[in-house]
């Protein structure tokens, strides 16, 4: 049985607010139902990483969590002992509680700014995981966030990355181009307007970093130990893990 030990209580009272959510939750879904995103790896070697590295009884911190449906299969069979997610999106975290409860530890959901969290809190966590968000921050408000994320790190503690990666010397522009290429490609669930609206979102919000600099980030946030664990496919996502 969940201990809901703290969840976000606002109340979207904006209808129009709450369509446009619903819609764009939609489409995301969509994406993580066809595996679009090749979140499928990431979450088997996520899971992999905590039942080989986290033997102890563990607190995990999962950053702009959403409705958290893709995290309980990797946390299942851990040595997990507490959850906590954290999005700003009261429906998302609504949703959240329902899907936690499959988890047989205490879940905790905050309403909350993922960014403002790490930095005003003060208890430390084993593991900090955050996929496809990350990468909306500037290189300096990435580095800067690590940072503090190393510093709420127990000893033995970990942050694991799932976020767009460009290739050494492939500049934003190229990176997108062939973002957008791979989707023409392979995205097939979505309709021509659905696709339109994804590349929207991705060229106006999405900042990649190359591989060489997502590992330059973790050692200059404080962490000794990078490592890449996963490339999608396609080459668009790599999963990095950063360990004192």
């Amino acid at each position: 049985m969940v201990n809901v030990e703290r969840q976000a209580t606002a109340v979207v009272r904006d209808e129009t607010a709450l369509d446009i959510f619903r819609h764009q939750w939609e489409l995301y879904r969509k994406f993580l139902e066809h595996d679009h995103l090749e979140n499928a790896g990431a979450y088997a070697e996520l899971h992999r990483f905590l039942v080989e590295n986290q033997t102890h009884p563990f607190a995990f911190v999962d950053l702009a969590c959403g409705d958290a449906s893709g995290i309980v299969a990797p946390l299942e069979g851990t040595a997990i002992a507490h959850y906590r997610g954290i999005d700003l999106a009261p429906p998302a975290l609504e949703l959240a509680r329902y899907n936690l409860e499959a988890l047989p530890c205490a879940v905790e959901l905050d309403e909350a700014d993922f960014v403002q969290a790490m930095r005003t809190g003060s208890e430390p966590t084993d593991v900090v995981w955050i996929s496809l968000s990350l990468h909306h921050l500037t290189t300096p408000d990435k580095r800067a966030l690590m940072r503090e994320i190393h510093g709420r790190l127990s000893p033995n503690g970990a942050l694991l990355i799932y976020e767009p990666t460009s290739r050494d010397g492939e500049h934003r522009a190229a990176y997108l181009d062939r973002f957008e290429e791979t989707g023409r490609r392979n995205w097939t669930a979505l309709s021509p307007t659905e696709f339109q609206e994804a590349m929207r979102h991705v060229r106006t919000c999405d900042l990649p970093e190359t591989v060489s600099d997502w590992q330059a980030l973790g050692r200059e946030a404080g962490f000794a130990r990078v490592a890449e664990l996963y490339k999608a496919p396609g080459d668009l996502f790599r999963m990095f893990s950063y360990r004192a």
